[in-house]
């Protein structure tokens, strides 16, 4: 392998890990009717196939970790990348509800386990490079969610077949797992003890940045599942619903990619950027209140704030790390329960809407949440000052 080929493989292992995290689940939300028509399922038995993965995620976030102090980090990816091979060509067979019920636990066990490993391995192989490597990750996720939204219906009306679209993402997440199979490991970089040494971070620490992680996923959750709905009271177009929420993943990936590149032009610590995409987060929700003269103000700025928030949410756990290992630990550890939060705040949003209304309680939770992630950042401050 050529010299420049050496030094472009990092990034692909990233960028093509990324992209994998989201195709499993991306996929299956434009198709979801025809699942339904052809399975003659319920709402409620369709729903699983999206929120298990997310449910696993949350809970088996610790599992990255687990493995990599087991088998090293690049086998643990390995061995992650090739079971969401595995699960997804299984959709293939689409007759089967139950089957593809076990192929979105597979996609989530997955998920789980290459998340933290990749701040790991950021925190292992990138340094100082770290905030540039976390917004490939971050711009990669969105990249995966885009695609896949994007190509799998297409895919499915080329072929008539829709399972196949669904399998097809299995191709890219192959590919990724070639790209690791090419990249020669550091074996003494991994903690390879049976021994656990304590973090560097207080219990109080890990749960500020749980929080914190929770709250940013959970705002862009909440957006992206109810601002549709919140337009469409006010008397939008679906098409134009669908529309602005482009407009918000359209500034989200695009901010997340280039964040690296405002942190360095604006001189940004990770704990400043967070301050002020914190701060970004309330005036976007707050412009929620402006939603019908100014539709696309909205969308726009919650696009930004949480463009900028998820690879500080990356980054933070990097921040008091003191190797790879403890990196891929607490990287896990503030996803599980960070996950799981965000995974439960639309929930929570749906029950407020049958008691308030869209709109109300819309700008309830979203203002609330994004009140209390800048109130959580202040918290996480003072950490960093200790």
């Amino acid at each position: 392998m050529t010299r420049s080929a050496k030094t472009l493989l990092p990034w692909l292992m990233i960028f093509g890990a990324g992209i994998c995290l989201r195709t499993g689940i991306a996929s299956l939300s434009p198709i979801l009717d025809r699942i339904e028509r052809t399975l003659a399922i319920s709402n409620a038995e369709l729903g699983l196939l999206t929120t298990l993965p997310v449910l696993c995620m949350g809970g088996l976030s610790p599992l990255g970790h687990m493995l990599e102090r087991r088998l090293g980090l690049k086998r643990s990816m390995i061995m992650a990348l090739a079971l969401l091979t595995i699960v997804l060509l299984l959709r293939l067979d689409g007759g089967s509800y139950g089957l593809l019920l076990f192929t979105a636990v597979g996609v989530g066990v997955g998920d789980a386990i290459i998340r933290p490993l990749l701040s790991g391995f950021i925190k292992g192989e990138f340094a100082s490079r770290a905030p540039a490597a976390m917004s490939v990750y971050a711009a990669s996720m969105g990249v995966g969610s885009a695609v896949a939204a994007f190509g799998t219906p297409r895919i499915s009306d080329a072929t008539g077949n829709w399972p196949l679209g669904l399998a097809f993402w299995a191709l890219p997440t192959a590919l990724a797992g070639f790209c690791w199979i090419l990249w020669r490991e550091d074996i003494a970089a991994p903690a390879r003890s049976a021994s656990q040494p304590s973090l560097t971070i207080s219990r109080s620490g890990i749960l500020g940045l749980t929080l914190f992680f929770g709250l940013q996923a959970g705002i862009n959750y909440v957006a992206i599942a109810w601002l549709p709905s919140l337009y469409g009271a006010l008397g939008y177009s679906d098409h134009t619903a669908g529309l602005l929420v482009a407009i918000m993943m359209l500034f989200q990936t695009g901010v997340s990619f280039g964040m690296h590149v405002i942190m360095r032009a604006l001189k940004l610590t990770t704990i400043k950027a967070a301050l002020i995409f914190s701060g970004l987060a309330i005036l976007g929700t707050l412009s929620l209140l402006l939603a019908k003269p100014v539709p696309w103000l909205a969308p726009l700025m919650i696009g930004i704030a949480t463009g900028g928030l998820f690879p500080v949410a990356l980054l933070q756990p990097l921040d008091f790390a003191r190797d790879r290992s403890e990196a891929t630990r607490l990287a896990g550890l503030t996803q599980t329960g960070g996950y799981l939060l965000g995974g439960i705040l639309p929930w929570i949003t749906g029950l407020l809407i049958d008691q308030l209304g869209v709109a109300p309680a819309l700008l309830t939770l979203l203002v609330g949440s994004a009140g209390f992630l800048a109130v959580i950042t202040v918290a996480i401050q003072r950490i960093y000052q200790k």
